[in-house]
């Protein structure tokens, strides 16, 4: 008989036990960097299929049309899907830099009670401007299809949105300034370290983004419907390039090249102590042959001393017969 099969525990792997030496969730915004431009063109191709044209009956008369009206216009389902991805994957990406900096797959906050503080409260509020974005996609959405929309509802939306999200990502894009500058100063005297280059990228992106939202706002309250539609549409695609500058952040570029470094210090330290050691192999042989060849020196000379300096045995030369040496 076959003996009673143990049944045993499986243990849920934890998160910190699902990254490897170092993580690999850049994945993460990678993915929400294709689903946001996936989600634009979709809206571009359904727009351009339906027509390209206005829509009076939802009294939208733009051209070309705002892409969140076309979203809520032609494809609803379709754009609340994809704004419901996006706003977990800006959560789950700020939040994965923040977990993996403290557990250290990431290089750790350098000042831990301001860097701490600030990531939290960068998260927070882009946790609130994420919600507040998904929840008008869904009530524009209602109101458009009933016919309910108010003329600033769409203007409302952006801003707010836009005012949120970029205060939440001024507070994140300061983490980096700090860690930039302590790492110029203090660590390597990197000027142009991973972390300066992504602080100064990211607050370019950033005043771009703002000019876009606002000047995009102020035409749309002036009703300058063409130039307002056109700012909203760059708007869109430009805010889409964060999510690459986050699979930059969080991919371990600077861990990996400090695994290399610890290697080729690992071989140089390899290499030298294999050549101390053949060196010592190699003096100790010298040595034992030195010592050999003394010895024998030794015992030659007091015997045959006194007929060396003779001068019969210098005429005649070395007698070799009279030692019983090998």
């Amino acid at each position: 008989m076959h003996p009673p099969a143990v049944l045993r525990r499986v243990r849920m792997p934890s998160l910190a036990s699902l990254t490897t030496k170092f993580n690999h969730f850049y994945f993460i915004p990678l993915f929400g960097f294709f689903c946001w431009y996936g989600l634009l063109f979709g809206l571009v191709g359904a727009w351009v299929k339906d027509g390209h044209h206005t829509y009076p009956q939802y009294d939208e008369l733009n051209k070309p049309t705002p892409l969140e009206r076309i979203g809520v216009i032609v494809e609803p389902g379709f754009f609340i899907s994809f704004v419901i991805i996006h706003a977990f994957v800006f959560c789950i990406s700020m939040y994965l830099e923040f977990y993996h900096r403290r557990i250290g797959k990431l290089i750790k906050f350098i000042k831990p009670t301001i860097q701490t503080r600030l990531a939290y409260a960068s998260l927070t509020i882009g946790v609130i401007g994420q919600v507040f974005f998904v929840v008008q996609a869904i009530v524009s959405t209602v109101y458009i299809h009933n016919h309910a929309r108010a003329k600033s509802h769409y203007a409302v939306l952006l801003a707010t949105f836009a005012v949120l999200i970029m205060i939440s990502l001024a507070l994140n894009f300061t983490n980096y300034y700090i860690m930039g500058q302590y790492y110029r100063k203090y660590v390597n005297g990197e000027r142009w370290n991973k972390f300066t280059i992504s602080f100064i990228l990211k607050i370019i992106w950033l005043i771009v983004t703002i000019a876009l939202a606002v000047t995009c706002c102020v035409l749309y309250v002036k009703d300058l419907s063409t130039p307002s539609s056109i700012l909203e549409w760059c708007f869109h695609f430009w805010y889409g390039l964060l999510m690459l500058f986050w699979t930059y952040d969080l991919y371990p570029l600077t861990e990996l090249r400090a695994l290399r470094q610890s290697k080729k210090e690992k071989k140089q330290t390899l290499k030298s102590k294999l050549s101390r050691t053949w060196r010592k192999e190699k003096d100790g042989s010298v040595t034992a042959i030195n010592e050999v060849n003394s010895s024998r020196s030794e015992d030659l000379s007091p015997s045959g001393s006194s007929e060396m300096n003779s001068p019969e045995t210098n005429n005649k030369g070395f007698d070799y017969t009279s030692f019983n040496h090998v």
